[in-house]
């Protein structure tokens, strides 16, 4: 018989997923706004998609270290005028922040010059909004009795985040030595449904399909599905450390590894048929930046669903 998930947990899990699902849903609505205030590579201090990726890797391995606390996490419920207010929020403070992006686009010797201050307000706005969509969904007692209660873990966890982010900019240097793997494979896939080729430019492989180009930069060079994964698989040894056995874990590690850089080589495979017959901004920016961790989260559970148990002790 299987034990049943506490009232709080099995809240909080959902309330996790319809997160996630504003999340992409927000990203959907304003794909437009981002494409048309999308600053010069040379004025981001950040990599909004690397610093995504950092969040995740140490979320996740806070909940599975903070197992415990997060299974005895209270049933919360979120007045109706918290939800509205939040969501006036989110809508009001996406606005001022596309404004901000017009603003410095059309200011950009003076975004240069400050960049360090521009960029602080920036990163203010979309925590700002970031925050107001937390509360919406998850209640704003939630959020004050969860940060009481964990406010040393986050603190260590804020500089985790800052931490991977780096280590993992410095890892990308790998890029290089994946990209052409990863293109090939592509264009071989590719071939079965169109005519595809590929060449160099500047050491980018630049893959070929019916006319349209696409180039295998960084973030299609397959370290970012090993990162993602990476986070997610010490995640789970942190939350069911005392079940598994070690030397199966530490085997099948790199079985799924190999299997998160196979389903990135079937993103861009996708990406590519989804700008050429469908859109290349919406292939470009939405598919993009959401397609790798959807992909990746249903490899994953389908990955832990048929080896948990194998796993185990």
């Amino acid at each position: 018989m299987k034990k049943k998930l506490p009232q709080g947990f099995k809240e909080f899990l959902i309330k996790g997923f319809s997160f996630g699902g504003l999340f992409i849903l927000i990203q959907l609505i304003t794909m437009g706004f981002v494409a048309k205030t999308t600053l010069p590579g040379n004025l981001k201090l950040f990599a909004m998609d690397d610093l995504a990726e950092a969040v995740f890797f140490v979320m996740v391995l806070f909940i599975g270290l903070n197992r415990d606390s997060i299974l005895r996490i209270k049933s919360y419920s979120v007045l109706t005028k918290t939800r509205l207010f939040s969501f006036v929020s989110v809508v009001l403070g996406l606005v001022v922040y596309f404004f901000y992006k017009k603003f410095l686009l059309n200011n950009l010797v003076l975004v240069a010059e400050h960049i360090y201050f521009f960029t602080v307000i920036e990163y203010s706005l979309l925590f700002i909004v970031l925050f107001f969509l937390i509360v919406s969904v998850f209640g704003f007692k939630f959020c004050r009795d969860f940060f009481r209660e964990h406010k040393f873990g986050i603190g260590y966890s804020f500089l985790g985040v800052i931490s991977v982010y780096f280590l993992e900019r410095e890892f990308q240097d790998l890029w290089v030595y994946l990209s052409s793997f990863v293109g090939h494979s592509v264009v071989y896939l590719l071939n079965f449904v169109g005519q595809s080729s590929i060449y160099y430019l500047k050491g980018l492989p630049v893959i070929v399909f019916n006319n349209f180009n696409v180039g295998v930069a960084k973030t299609c060079s397959g370290i970012d599905s090993i990162l993602l994964f990476s986070g997610l698989y010490l995640g789970i040894l942190a939350w069911d450390w005392k079940l598994l056995d070690k030397k199966k874990v530490f085997f099948m590690y790199f079985v799924g590894v190999v299997g998160a850089f196979a389903v990135n080589i079937f993103r861009i495979f996708l990406l590519i048929l989804i700008g050429y017959y469908v859109s290349m901004e919406f292939a470009v920016h939405t598919f993009h930046t959401n397609a790798s961790s959807i992909l990746f989260i249903i490899y994953f559970a389908i990955f832990w669903k048929f080896l948990y148990k194998w796993m185990k002790k």
